[in-house]
């Protein structure tokens, strides 16, 4: 039983490494061979094969022995160690007969058939998911099964972890208008069990959310999740100004306006409440870092503005709190967005125009805040300029390309933390009239 176990073991070997081939990929017959070494010139690719050890050494002979007289292997002894030590082994390709009689001995589904039944999972998830980051990571899936009949890593092999990922996935895409679930009833509700989500999904889910959405390379795990709408806590939403939420006949109404030092609403009560705004708000101001936002409203009381906490990406629970902040603005009232002058900061902006305002206008990012900030400014790699490049690109940002060219040409990025000092200073307080700069306040 320890002979067959180990030469299930080194055929399984073999077709995962035909599989990983130009053959493969190609559908064309091998034209060298498929092999592996147990011991050649001192070398090995099976480490089980111990030529120190007897026994184990013999069982690995007795295994290659049987699947080479099944036809399935070939196999090289080492020079003058003949019936002692064997060199390599490869897989019998000659035809796509014997190929096949290797999956079948292994009772292991082809690769090709395997890839156009992921492929079919793949395109009839794709046609009921909406949300771009999950889509973007599905049509590289389909892309790589059709150009290599392998979805290269991004899905895992093993058909029930690969189908409580899709599960997952689609769970989550319907949280875009549900808001907000928390994790371990994610779990539940997913899955039927509060364990799953955890033990074998989240570690694919979280890579997936930071290759393929705009969430920051190195998000914390809580971030990322919040973003797809999984949340630790209920979330609180942070603000300063003259926002009231009134909830209902009999329910009581309450005004934040006189917290001149922000205040914080959270989810089920704003849920269950209606905000409103005066009319004669002159605008909304959402800031992406805490700091920035904790300096920015203690050194400018004024009362006319709404100031935001906006952090990451926002969550879908953050994105409903954000529409209805809109949807209570005074007609004519501006929403600026305050964000670090780099990819994270610029993909905020576009969400915020794509999904909550149109007309968001960006506030102190630009280049000449680069240049003021030069030595405070960090240096990008080539990766990352090219994530800019594609940012350039993207139409809902056409008047931030200025500044977007500059990070490009110079390459740096700047962090608002930088700016801290000139809240200080004073100099980041709003002008008292209007400025045609559109990263002025009004």
């Amino acid at each position: 039983m320890a002979s067959e176990s180990a030469g299930k073991e080194l055929l399984s070997i073999l077709l995962d490494k035909y599989e990983r081939s130009v053959f493969f990929r190609t559908g064309a017959a091998p034209t060298r061979r498929i092999k592996i070494r147990l011991y050649d010139s001192g070398l090995s690719d099976y480490g089980r094969y111990n030529i120190e050890d007897a026994e184990r050494r013999q069982e690995i002979n007795r295994a290659v022995l049987d699947l080479a007289e099944k036809g399935l292997v070939g196999f090289r002894w080492m020079k003058r160690e003949e019936n002692h030590i064997i060199a390599q082994v490869s897989l019998n390709a000659d035809t796509s007969g014997s190929i096949a009689a290797a999956y079948s001995f292994l009772g292991r589904k082809p690769g090709a058939a395997l890839a156009g039944e992921i492929g079919a999972e793949v395109s009839d998830l794709l046609a009921r998911i909406k949300s771009p980051w999950m889509r973007r990571f599905l049509e590289d899936c389909r892309d790589s099964l059709a150009r290599n009949r392998s979805p290269g890593g991004r899905l895992p092999a093993d058909n029930a972890e690969r189908r409580n990922l899709f599960r997952a996935l689609l769970f989550a895409d319907g949280l875009a208008e549900k808001a907000e679930i928390l994790e371990r009833a994610f779990s539940i509700r997913c899955f039927g069990d509060s364990k799953i989500f955890e033990a074998s999904v989240k570690k694919r889910f979280l890579d997936i959310i930071r290759r393929y959405s705009d969430c920051e390379e190195d998000s914390g795990d809580e971030e990322l999740l919040a973003f797809a709408g999984i949340a630790r806590y209920p979330e609180r939403f942070e603000f300063r100004g003259p926002l009231a939420v009134s909830f209902g006949p009999g329910g009581g109404a309450l005004d934040f306006s006189p917290l001149r030092y922000g205040a914080s609403l959270g989810y089920p009560d704003f849920k269950r409440g209606r905000l409103s705004l005066p009319p004669g708000l002159a605008r909304l101001l959402s800031i992406e870092n805490k700091a920035n936002y904790v300096s920015y409203i203690s050194r400018n009381p004024g009362g006319g503005e709404l100031v935001v906490y906006h952090g990451g990406q926002f969550s879908p629970s953050r994105g409903a709190f954000f529409r209805a902040l809109a949807a209570a603005a005074p007609e004519g009232c501006p929403w600026y967005h305050w964000g670090d002058i780099d990819y994270g900061g610029f993909s905020m902006l576009a969400r915020l125009r794509r999904e909550i305002r149109e007309d968001a206008r960006p506030y102190r990012m630009d280049g000449h805040e680069l240049a003021r900030h030069a030595a405070l400014a960090l240096p990008v790699t080539e990766e990352y300029a090219g994530k800019l490049r594609d940012l350039a690109r993207r139409q809902e940002l056409a008047d931030c390309l200025p500044c977007i060219s500059y990070m490009i040409e110079n390459r740096v990025r700047l962090e608002q933390e930088a700016m801290i000092s000139d809240e200080e200073q004073g100099a980041a307080n709003p002008p008292a009239a209007a400025n045609a700069n559109a990263n002025a306040l009004d």
